[in-house]
């Protein structure tokens, strides 16, 4: 099978992402603390080239992995955009209330530092819902919105709730998933949009990219979620990959290889825009 043979790939090519932040980019990456976590940020190439704002997968229980690197590595090559990327507090020591007042704490510190028309936030899998929920968050604190949000693969219900996606589950397991989140919610309740986004208020979201695959537990889900920000109002694009698996994106494999560069144009074409706007305002 296609994602059997991805798979193995996958596993194979591993080591290639340990050396690719040292070998892909010249620019240094620095470490500093917010209140305790830990930091790591990537300058852009130049004061016109955006900054993503990077929340890495793992369940909510795995830290940042040698792919997250690679595909942050990768993306500041293609564009030249900074990147900053936190080690958020996670299970089983730490819930989401105190993930999302930090993460929301550094965005707030970021702001201060780049228009937010610079800035993208972006996530895969358990860090892809939780780029949601946080740009959601932004929106109810009234905090200037990110750009563009671009998220691979996010887990945006963890109440599980949708009995179809037990078809789709061919490498995560739901039941395991389940637990993990309502761990995560440490209480709270499972539809709040903090953990599960996608009953969350959508309106006035910006543009946001979604890459999902048709052979992953989640598909359903994201597909339902994006129909819902679509009819919020909000532009966006779904990118499906046929017979992929959960966070396809981060593959070193060719399917892999051309999302990343997808996710390259898409943040090129967003900064773009923006400088464009930003021309016809200052002409205005």
């Amino acid at each position: 099978m296609k994602f059997a043979k991805i798979l193995v790939s996958c596993l194979l090519l591993a080591l290639v992402a340990i050396v690719s932040l040292v070998s892909i980019d010249k620019r240094p990456v620095k470490e500093y603390q917010i209140e305790g976590m830990h930091v790591y940020e990537m300058a852009a190439a130049d004061e016109t080239k955006p900054v993503i704002l990077y929340l890495h997968g793992g369940g909510y229980r795995q830290g940042i992995t040698p792919s997250h690197w690679k595909i942050l590595s990768e993306i500041s090559k293609a564009t030249g955009c900074g990147w900053v990327m936190p080690d958020y507090p996670l299970l089983p020591e730490h819930t989401a209330l105190e993930a999302h007042s930090l993460v929301l704490k550094l965005y707030s510190e970021l702001l201060k530092r780049f228009p937010a028309s610079k800035i993208i936030i972006m996530g895969d899998s358990a860090g892809g819902g939780f780029s949601l929920a946080l740009a959601e968050e932004i929106l109810e604190q009234s905090l200037p919105s990110p750009m563009h949000l671009i998220l691979i693969s996010p887990w945006v219900d963890i109440t599980g709730g949708d009995e179809s996606i037990a078809e789709y589950d061919n490498w995560l397991h739901i039941d395991e998933l389940h637990q993990f989140g309502l761990s995560w919610a440490n209480g709270m309740d499972a539809h709040a949009p903090m953990v599960s986004p996608i009953y969350g208020n959508m309106q006035g979201l910006p543009p946001t990219d979604i890459f999902v695959g048709t052979w992953e537990v989640f598909y359903p889900d994201i597909v339902n979620c994006g129909e819902k920000m679509k009819a919020a109002g909000v532009s966006v694009t779904l990118h499906v990959g046929e017979e992929l698996g959960h966070v396809f994106p981060l593959y070193p494999a060719p399917e892999g290889e051309e999302a990343r560069q997808t996710i390259a144009d898409i943040v090129k074409s967003s900064t773009e825009r923006t400088t464009a706007l930003t021309l016809t305002n200052a002409v205005q």
